[in-house]
């Protein structure tokens, strides 16, 4: 579909995330409640859309959630069929930083309790060199500066990274982005703003093997907005239970009779007096009608939806435009840590250049004493593609053997497996959003009201792939509807 352009102006009007630290307080349920029985849709019962309406549930609105899948939480997904001892998989979510105060607020609010993931010593696997690496001893890896040559990787985000946070300003208190940084990096890609900082080559693929492939992908801004906000970032929590107890514990709030399940949403018609949104559900067409709607459907579906009439011809790009990363997901229950006999712990227990790409260890946030091992193969962008791209009989073969490389242990190891590509998700189509190089504009449209149409989800958030940004977007966009009261 051709859109009209945006002039430079209104893009560049675009540029600033403007009112975030405002937003870290909103939802706030203080004072006298302002819905007065006004109604709202909310489509899609992920964290975002639970979150709107259990804010404005506490506003005194009445809330009805359309739900396309048979279950709630969206990417907020644990799977706790088919393993033994009753340890669980995260299909989707998995940590919790200290610093995400929406995200912990909830699970206060809801009486939750939290594990913290082990520290430890990961194993590395870099063009066929299996090692780990001690404070103080030189990295295994020719080519390295000498000021990389012996570094923590928390010594290198020092100085590639957070030595430049003064020039970008931060989301928090929204200085960010400073005049003249979205000219300066919007059409950069991460990776090469750490060449630009200095990085070797060489030093590249240790830090894609820590963050993950999206590194070659994601845009400057994108990446960096995220890294200022959570600087201060310590700990790491797991909900003991399950993820998921999150978005159940909302909707518990909310009434789980005001969530309608199995409802597709078709079309979206909108004017000066309200909305109707017209769904399908067990073969036939409903409609709904309210005063205001909240849309926390990805755009990769909202594209797919008729929209009467359509929005903003900058709001109809980027819904058009917007990057969805894929994810592949191989969880592996193992007889026991075998890993462990090497000394290798903490969260991400093998950092490599493998098809497997990163091995993330769940082992400890498991319920109960069982000594049995919950690890996942957690692959991005081509490796996420080459995983996907085998057959669904194929996939555990692949990742067994692609992780046999540096745990030779693992197939004897193996008691269960257990695969998903995000990609192939019919709900979402990928993982999280990426703003690409040239797409920043896109970040602040991506939120922007259209009349009594709003907008939540990740991909409305600085916190985009994170449930932070999920509750963060519902929280702002309920505030939205209470402001216009």
């Amino acid at each position: 579909m051709q859109r009209d352009t945006l002039s430079r102006r209104g893009v560049m009007a675009l540029f600033s995330w403007t009112g975030t630290a405002a937003l870290l307080g909103c939802g706030d349920s203080s004072g006298e409640p302002k819905g007065d029985g006004r109604s709202v849709l909310v489509l899609g019962a992920g964290l975002s859309g639970l979150s709107a309406a259990y804010e404005l549930q506490k506003q005194g609105y009445e809330v009805t959630l359309l739900e396309g899948r048979e279950r709630i939480g969206g990417r907020v997904w644990t799977m706790r069929e088919g393993f033994a001892d009753g340890q669980l998989a995260e299909i989707g979510a998995v940590r919790i930083p200290d610093v995400h105060d929406h995200t912990l607020g909830y699970v206060d609010e809801l009486g939750l309790e939290l594990d913290e993931f082990p520290g430890g010593d990961p194993l590395y696997y870099l063009d066929d060199n299996r090692f780990m690496h001690k404070e103080g001893e030189d990295w295994p890896l020719p080519g390295l500066k000498p000021n990389e040559l012996q570094a923590t990787l928390g010594d290198t985000w020092a100085e590639y990274i957070a030595g430049a946070f003064e020039e970008f300003g931060n989301p928090r208190d929204g200085s960010f982005p400073k005049p003249g940084i979205v000219e300066k990096y919007d059409d950069q890609i991460w990776i090469d703003f750490l060449r630009q900082r200095g990085a070797s080559e060489a030093y590249l693929p240790l830090y894609t093997a820590d963050n993950g492939a999206e590194v070659y992908t994601i845009g400057t801004l994108a990446w960096m907005v995220a890294e200022v906000a959570d600087q201060a970032w310590d700990k790491t929590y797991h909900i003991r239970g399950g993820n998921d107890l999150l978005p159940k514990g909302i909707a518990e709030k909310v009434g789980m009779d005001n969530i309608l399940l199995a409802h597709k949403v078709m079309r979206i018609e909108h004017d000066e007096q309200g909305v109707t949104v017209v769904a399908e559900h067990d073969g036939a067409e409903v409609s709904f009608s309210a005063d205001h709607l909240v849309c926390t459907l990805p755009f990769t579906t909202l594209r797919d939806v008729t929209i009467v009439p359509e929005f903003a011809d900058d709001k109809m790009k980027t819904i058009d435009g917007l990057f969805m990363m894929n994810a592949g997901r191989g969880y592996i229950q193992t007889k026991t840590r075998f890993w462990e006999k090497e000394g290798i712990g903490g969260l991400k227990i093998a950092k490599t250049d493998t098809d497997a790409e990163r091995i993330w260890d769940l082992s400890h946030v498991q319920a109960g004493s069982s000594t049995k091992g919950m690890i996942v193969s957690y692959t991005q962008e081509k490796h996420a593609d080459a995983y996907c791209g085998k057959s669904m009989d194929e996939r555990e073969a692949f990742a067994l053997t692609a992780i046999e490389k540096f745990f030779p242990e693992i197939k004897a190891e193996k008691l269960a497996f257990f695969q998903y590509c995000w990609a192939e998700d019919p709900w979402v189509q990928g993982a999280w959003t990426d703003f690409l190089p040239g797409q920043w504009w896109m970040a602040a449209v991506a939120k922007r009201a259209e009349g009594r149409v709003h907008f939540a989800g990740e991909h409305t958030s600085i916190w985009a792939g994170w449930m932070q940004g999920a509750i963060e977007s519902g929280k702002r966009a309920a505030q939205e509807i209470v402001a216009t009261v």
